[in-house]
């Protein structure tokens, strides 16, 4: 046996009869393994076969199909509520933003026509619904146009030739200056801008237009303005009036002496026509030097009522004055005394059957100012006429100098206030705005009014 073993071939000859068994015996595990796996799956296709073929399982099948189609709908709908809340909620946020603006914004469609508008663009163009107006119609209120480029246009025509230009186009609109106005006849100044709205793919839907409202700042660009050219012309003129005075003065007495020491009549005669011219010369020219000479102003308080009263007096005008409040404000009783008597004397001389003059007061804007108008009853002045009216030596009378409302425009503003004038048929309001003394009574309420005698 060790003989056997110590042999090799022997011993790789039981080795491989060895491994041969053990390999037999796999295969014959393999095959017994496959064929209950082959009956295991055999019967297994039989139930299944047995089960769809069964009316119970098929119903069960369809009712879970159902379920997850329903489940499904439900997450669909759910996506798509929450699709329309935010979208509801973008639109809400739009149109509180548009409602909330103080400009105007108004969206002109590809056709030029108004297709979404804000209460703002409503009311400064003075339209309640402008829905479906074209450009055209929209702005047929406008009375001038200033460009940027300094040109001026006296009718709508070319804006609405660049706007019709921009939604074709989408050309660049440059924002301009308009006179405006609104069907009611109210006047604005308006500047107004505009811009292409372009869609996702670039393509141009339509033009935004963005109105506002220039108007108060457009009257304070004009007042400081004026109040410029006043002391402009005042520094300049001061000192050739002052000679022309002097030389007046000369003629004058020229003139007395030849009235005295004429042997005739008609020398008299002519030597008093050149006296009185002299007179009235040198009365224009002592008013324009009290127009253009620094006024040194005291400020103390100031009673309105009792001033009106005694330059009503002076003038013969019917005043209506407010039963409340006495109208006290701070700055120089003169200077003022002086303005008020030039604003009732020019009532007085366009009065119609006896100059009446109705006073009422406002709240002002600012806490710290009173507001009071002046209302007659007299002629009314030329629409054409009302922005010149304050420029010294402008005059509508034969015998009238042009200074007296230069120097009452002047007198208010030195004041730290403001002049304004509205005309029509009826008569002329001037509206001081002075600095208060004491509050004024309830804001923007005319406080009623009553005569006095």
């Amino acid at each position: 046996m060790i003989k056997l073993q110590q042999n090799p071939i022997v011993f790789k000859m039981l080795f491989a009869v060895f491994a041969t068994l053990i390999a037999l015996l796999a295969a014959i595990l393999a095959v017994m393994m496959l064929r209950a796996a082959r009956k295991n799956l055999g019967k297994a296709e039989k139930e299944r076969v047995a089960a769809e073929n069964n009316p119970l399982f098929s119903l069960a099948a369809y009712n879970g199909v159902i379920q997850q189609l329903r489940e499904q709908e439900k997450e669909l709908q759910k996506l798509r509520q929450q699709d329309r809340e935010r979208a509801a909620a973008t639109e809400n946020i739009s149109e509180a933003v548009l409602s909330n603006l103080t400009s105007g914004v108004v969206f002109f469609d590809r056709l030029g026509l108004v297709r979404q508008v804000n209460g703002a663009a409503k009311l400064l163009l003075g339209y309640a619904s402008p829905f479906g107006f074209h450009i055209r119609d929209l702005f047929t209120g406008i009375r001038e146009v200033r460009w940027p480029s300094g040109g001026t246009s006296d009718s709508p025509a070319p804006f609405v030739t660049e706007m019709e230009r921009t939604i074709r186009d989408g050309a660049p609109f440059q924002r301009v200056e308009a006179d405006y106005v609104t069907p009611k006849g109210e006047k604005r100044v308006l500047g107004i801008g505009a811009s292409a709205v372009r869609g996702k793919k670039g393509e141009i839907l339509g033009v935004s237009c963005l109105v506002a409202d220039l108007t108060h700042i457009a009257e304070l660009s004009r007042q400081v303005q004026l109040k410029e050219n006043l002391a402009s012309l005042g520094e300049m003129s001061a000192g050739i009036a002052h000679e022309f005075k002097n030389s007046l003065a000369t003629i004058s007495g020229y003139a007395q002496m030849l009235v005295q020491e004429s042997a005739t009549e008609t020398g008299r005669g002519f030597a008093g026509k050149i006296a009185a011219e002299t007179e009235s010369l040198s009365r224009i020219v002592t008013e324009f030097l009290e127009f253009a000479r620094p006024h040194g102003m005291a400020r103390q308080k100031v009673n309105l009522n009792a001033v009106l009263e005694d330059c009503a007096r002076e003038t013969g005008v019917d005043l209506q004055l407010p039963a409340a409040p006495i109208m006290e404000v701070t700055g120089d009783a003169v200077l003022l005394r002086q303005a008020l008597s030039n604003l009732l004397r020019n009532s007085a001389e366009a009065g119609r059957n006896g100059a009446r003059v109705k006073v009422s007061v406002h709240g002002s804007i600012e806490a710290d100012k009173l507001q009071v108008s002046l209302a007659d009853n007299g002629r009314g002045i030329a629409a054409e006429d009302l922005l010149k009216i304050f420029i010294p030596f402008f005059t509508t009378k034969a015998s009238g100098t042009g200074l007296g409302l230069a120097l009452v425009h002047r007198i208010i503003s030195e004041h730290g206030g403001a002049i304004t004038v509205a005309s029509n048929a009826e008569g002329t309001t001037f509206t001081l705005t002075l600095p208060a003394n004491q509050p004024a009574g309830p804001t923007a309420t005319e406080i009623t009014d009553i005569t006095k005698d």
